[in-house]
């Protein structure tokens, strides 16, 4: 007994796709799958060489140990198929024939066949007997003029109800699980499938790549639309952000950051300096209630909310400023010293840096409390060299936070 052989995975999806090919244009009748003929087969999937290259567990070279049969089976037999079955009906002399050399059989096989494999589908407004305007959801009640639902009504109720449901009535007659109405028209029905002339339902073919939008289930119009502005926005941020960062120069950017700098210090020792600052005036955590009830009485000391201002504005123009300049190309902007980033600024603009005019103010050590300034460092320079400040003084710049014992004027 002669046992076919069972076709292979790819033998199986090239004949539901490619069974009704041929080498004529390409048919736009609807394909239907060749082992269940009342479904639709499914769309070939396009070929992308990209996409192939890139599937997982798809694997193009040749197996080891491979036996290679190239040339004991050629496509040009199957290709030649056609002409030799032309060419064998011409050598075949048909007296009954006609004078084009077509019998009356042949015609009509071929008018019939032709029938057969010609399917239209009706569009929905050629389906007789449909109300457009119908809708569906209800259920079913004696009381024609109220629809009403399983959910309606007391419990108590339909339980003294008689379960029986009367000949007459039918089951509209229940109050539980009465039959829902459904639309009459076939709008569903044509979403899911498609009618044919002659009546026959055929189902649309599932869409092999519908498992890959099954992230967006259970997401609305309204969330895909506030998500989509909200993108918009944010990228519409970050292009007035890059336009902004472009405006600035990279003189601009030296400018900023060389004042915040003391002389032979770097952007990390100055970072250093003002950390400590910030650290030293900003209040710790008091673990005893009481002495927290007592500081939360206490007046916050001016001084030193003035310096921890001015030590965090310090912080972020100097991590601004060298932030810009490492993504200009001043990879080492970091461990300078203030003295090289001023040639930086020369080379850039093709002017020598000029520290801006330094005022200074002083307080006594006996009255730290009382400031005095300001002024400038000629007449801060006479005082210190005529020997005012013996007595015990601190120094500090205008606009600086740290006191210092040996002035620099």
């Amino acid at each position: 007994m002669y046992n076919a052989a069972r076709p292979t995975k790819r033998g199986d999806k090239f004949a539901r796709t490619h069974h009704l090919d041929s080498d004529g244009p390409a048919s736009k009748r609807p394909r239907f799958d060749p082992r269940n003929p009342s479904t639709l087969a499914a769309d070939v999937e396009d070929e992308d060489p990209i996409l192939d290259a890139d599937e997982i567990g798809k694997r193009g070279g040749v197996k080891r140990n491979a036996v290679n049969i190239d040339g004991y089976e050629s496509d040009s037999s199957i290709e030649n198929f056609d002409e030799a079955e032309a060419k064998a009906s011409k050598d075949d002399d048909d007296i009954f024939a006609d004078s084009d050399g077509v019998s009356d059989e042949d015609k009509a096989y071929k008018h019939t066949s032709k029938k057969k494999n010609d399917v239209r589908f009706l569009e929905n407004h050629q389906i007789k007997g449909q109300v457009a305007t119908s809708k569906g959801g209800g259920h079913v009640g004696l009381n024609y003029e109220d629809e009403s639902s399983s959910d309606s009504g007391n419990d108590e109720e339909r339980d003294r109800l008689d379960s029986d449901v009367d000949e007459e009535v039918g089951a509209g007659g229940k109050k539980r699980h009465a039959p829902k109405l459904d639309a009459f028209n076939m709008k569903q029905e044509q979403e899911e499938g498609r009618f044919d002339e002659a009546g026959n339902y055929v189902r649309t073919a599932a869409d092999p790549d519908a498992a890959q939008d099954s992230w967006l289930d259970g997401i609305t119009k309204k969330q895909i639309l506030r998500a989509a502005e909200a993108k918009d926005m944010a990228e519409e941020k970050q292009r007035v952000r890059r336009r902004e960062e472009d405006s600035i120069t990279t003189g601009d950017s030296l400018t900023e950051l060389i004042p915040h700098l003391a002389r032979g210090e770097s952007c990390f020792d100055a970072l250093a300096r003002h950390n400590k600052v910030v650290q030293q005036n900003t209040p710790k955590f008091i673990n005893n209630k009481k002495r927290r009830l007592q500081e939360m009485n206490v007046e916050e000391d001016p001084a030193k909310a003035t310096a921890l201002a001015k030590a965090k504005e310090a912080i972020q123009a100097i991590t601004n400023s060298a932030a810009r300049l490492q993504k200009r190309g001043y990879d080492e902007i970091y461990e300078e010293p203030r003295e090289l980033i001023t040639r930086h600024y020369r080379r850039e603009t093709g002017e020598i840096w000029k520290d801006p005019p330094r005022t200074f103010e002083f307080r006594w050590e006996a009255a730290p409390d009382e400031v005095h300034g300001p002024y400038d460092g000629p007449t801060m320079h006479a005082w210190y060299d005529e020997g005012h400040f013996e007595a015990g003084a601190e120094f500090r710049t205008i606009g600086g936070i740290q006191w210092f014992d040996e002035p620099d004027f």
